[in-house]
């Protein structure tokens, strides 16, 4: 596999993971989930073992398919 290729799932899973837990989705879970204290458990284990793993692999195919199509097409330079 390629490095190249690799280092873009990274960075774009590392990127989404960044834009995803600054978006107050969050907060969103919180009015509709959590009504008294024994309830925000139930919100920390969504947050941890659902939302974070969907922003890591969104943030990979996003960050792959941004090198298939960005960084793999010849330049048209001057010959």
């Amino acid at each position: 596999m390629n490095l190249k290729k690799v280092l873009s799932g990274i960075f774009g899973a590392i990127f989404m993971f960044v834009i995803g837990n600054i978006l107050p989705i969050t907060n969103l879970y919180s009015h509709l989930i959590v009504d008294n204290h024994d309830d925000e458990d139930i919100l920390v284990a969504i947050v941890v073992l659902v939302e974070w793993p969907t922003f890591i692999i969104l943030g990979s195919i996003i960050g792959i398919l941004a090198y298939s199509y960005c960084l793999t097409k010849l330049s048209k330079g001057r010959s």
